[in-house]
């Protein structure tokens, strides 16, 4: 084992507890948040709106549908269709061209919600992405957890520039703990009964991050590769590779579009192509895009997940015209490489979505054991240090969000189906004042409550409340109960029904222990102190 001096220890310790401290509180928003979208789209389900029975996401029939639907939208919308399954098992057509709005990229088109099996027009709304789907209320509680998880609500490009910020940050804390606590890894399996109740948390934070590690440090490099990929990494690869020219790099990479051919053609038989991609992919496709619908140069391109047993999306590209198959298409480059199959294990490695709700729940496990890592760390660092002012204020505020984000996020659901009730447009306002609201009086009640031990109680059995009477809110707002939701095909329905009720009753019996354990604790500490 490697030694180290006192003085490379004490430098550690400190880089260790600053990069885990100073940016500590919105580490642990991006983790929990990040933790529970996981199942987004199972939160979709379960708040939507409409459970419909859906076997297949792109059911047959597509074909006349798109050209039925094509005749009803300026031939300018032609350019680009997207078709994917929706919360609430709609299918969703957005036909769209590419615009700009206040001098930034944008779309703007029609959309249309169709029935998963009568493909019958539920809804149609018209305009820019990003205002139809403020508007969609199927998608309203998903799109809110989601976006505060990737940007924290930031604006563009900040947001994600921060998150990837966080991530570098968490990398850092991860290293360091290891390097800082390596003597402990031959005890990963031993915990030690401690009564000095700092050092028993302590072991546990360490014991806990040492197993976390890998999860942690492949959660912190993949979040900051989706944050930084873009913004910097194509503009930086642009200048070293090719003197900053950043259009000859994007064909070098995806390729020279086809030679334009706006020749009139009907598009190849779509549902030939998708079992044709089903097929090859040996997996249901998840999504459809179709490039210069109607004419000669058509491309269309089929998304599905990994095959069982395999962890990349499966990407096919087509053409148009023909319906015949053109190629499998790399996550990076023209052809199959080491670089394309690294970025194809981006998206897999870090939503954890390749082995469906088994590795999704693997990956909500794991990600809340790195939040509770982040939170006892910045108890740890904070308690120790308490004689200071600053620190003790710094130590309210690691109670307020550790304690008080779960309560803001268990109340986003009730605002949601309130809302949604009372016929509010759009839900993604409502649901976002709730959220501050709630996080606000989380913050008063941090500075009005002088015991923290009880305002931790407090918060956590308002949690507690808030997921185990949510089933019931969301039967009183006229939801599907369980036994028609399972003859649905809506399964998810009774599943996070139980998941919340479990989770409620268990933040409900963790408050009240830690009330009793301590009513416990007060006679002895006093008779201790007296003798």
């Amino acid at each position: 084992m490697i030694a180290m001096s006192q003085e490379r220890t004490r430098t550690l310790l400190a880089i260790h507890g600053w990069s885990g401290v100073l940016l500590g509180l919105l580490l642990y928003v991006v983790i929990l948040t990040g933790a529970v979208a996981v199942f987004a789209d199972e939160i979709g389900d379960w708040a939507s709106p409409l459970a419909q029975n859906q076997t297949a996401p792109l059911p047959p029939g597509l074909d006349a549908k798109l050209r039925e639907l094509a005749t009803t939208v300026d031939a300018k919308y032609h350019e680009d269709i997207f078709l994917f399954p929706q919360a609430g098992s709609r299918i969703r057509t957005f036909f769209h061209h590419h615009t700009t709005r206040d001098g930034k990229p944008a779309e703007k088109g029609v959309e249309f919600d169709l029935h998963p099996q009568t493909l019958e027009v539920l809804d149609r709304r018209e305009g820019f992405a990003e205002d139809i789907e403020a508007a969609n209320t199927a998608n309203a509680l998903t799109e809110f957890l989601v976006h505060l998880h990737v940007s924290l609500h930031i604006p563009d490009p900040w947001g994600v520039f921060a998150t990837g910020i966080l991530g570098l940050a968490m990398m850092v804390a991860a290293v360091t703990g290891l390097v800082l606590h390596r003597h402990l890894l031959r005890e990963l399996f031993t915990i030690r009964r401690l009564r000095d109740a700092l050092l028993a948390r302590r072991d546990t934070h360490v014991i806990a991050a040492t197993w976390n590690l890998p999860f942690a440090f492949v959660l912190a490099f993949t979040g900051s590769f989706f944050s930084f990929a873009g913004a910097i990494g194509i503009p930086v690869m642009a200048m070293v590779a090719f003197g900053g020219d950043q259009e000859a790099m994007i064909e070098t990479v995806v390729g020279t579009p086809p030679p334009e051919d706006t020749t009139p053609t009907p598009l190849a038989r779509l549902d030939r192509i998708l079992a044709d991609a089903r097929e090859r992919g040996q997996s249901e496709v998840r999504f459809v895009g179709i490039e210069r619908f109607g004419r000669a140069d058509a491309r269309v391109t089929t998304f599905a997940f990994p095959p069982e047993g395999q962890v990349i999306n499966v990407n096919l590209l087509y053409d148009g015209a023909s319906g015949e198959f053109l190629q499998q298409k790399p996550g990076l480059g023209l052809v199959p490489s080491t670089g394309g199959l690294l970025a194809d294990l981006m998206g897999p490695l870090h939503f954890g979505n390749f082995g469906g709700l088994a590795s999704k729940a693997v990956w909500f496990a794991l990600g809340f054991a790195s939040c509770y890592v982040t939170l006892t760390g910045m108890l740890l660092w904070t308690t120790r240090r308490a004689q200071s002012r600053v620190w003790q204020g710094m130590a309210r505020a690691v109670t307020w969000v550790g304690y008080g984000l779960p309560l803001a996020l268990a109340a986003t659901p009730w605002a949601y189906f309130i809302a949604r009730a009372s016929g509010a447009m759009p839900l993604i306002s409502p649901i976002a004042w709730t959220f501050i609201a709630t996080a606000a009086a989380a913050g008063l009640m941090t500075l009005a409550v002088a015991d923290t031990d009880r305002l931790r109680r407090i918060l956590i059995g308002a949690a507690g409340a808030a997921m185990l009477f949510l089933p019931g809110l969301r039967l009183l707002c006229d939801q599907p109960g369980w036994i028609s939701a399972i003859d649905l095909g809506m399964a998810v329905v009774p599943a996070f029904d139980i998941a919340l009720l479990a989770a409620g009753t268990l933040c409900l019996r963790a408050a009240a222990r830690s009330g009793t354990q301590r009513q416990l604790a007060e006679p002895e500490a006093q008779a201790q102190a007296s003798s």
